[in-house]
């Protein structure tokens, strides 16, 4: 058996094999029956990995509360901006005199433009069009009944 720290060549079919001069047998190492040139080495162990489990369910406590605390703080500033957004915009709700429709108005206090408006302005002026329709269609139905000549007798 050779266990790596020997120096004498050992022969492999037709090629001669020149042991390792940089392997040596550590203490603790197990013989093998491969040539030294095929043996490996083991390393010195590092420290044992220590779990401190303890340590961990307190973090994990400490980022619970950390997450908990940041919440609290958005929700607190949604709330913030939610008062100084109510404090800038005027909410109305109007009738529209062309269709009789109730619409809600969003403006800006303070510049007076139209922040949002439900129903938009464009289903308004779809209503009216669809309103005219419907009223040239009666009339033009009106008109044919006047013209209508009962042509038996």
């Amino acid at each position: 058996m050779d266990f790596g720290a020997s120096t004498r060549a050992t022969a492999v079919g037709a090629y001669h094999v020149t042991a390792r001069s940089d392997a040596a047998a550590t203490k603790g190492s197990i013989p093998v029956e491969l040539p030294a040139a095929q043996t490996v080495q083991s390393t010195a162990a590092g420290e044992a990995v220590h779990l401190d489990l303890q340590a961990r369910s307190e973090q994990a406590r400490r980022d619970a509360a950390a997450a908990k605390q940041n919440a609290m703080l958005d929700d607190q500033s949604t709330r913030q901006r939610e008062r100084d957004l109510r404090d800038v915009i005027e909410r109305r709700l109007v009738i529209d005199p062309r269709t009789r429709t109730v619409v809600l108005q969003k403006k800006n206090k303070a510049t007076g433009e139209m922040i949002s408006q439900l129903p938009d302005e464009m289903l308004l002026r779809l209503r009216v069009y669809s309103r005219e329709l419907a009223e040239r269609s009666r009339q033009a139905d009106e008109t044919a009944a006047r013209h209508y000549i009962e042509r038996s007798a």
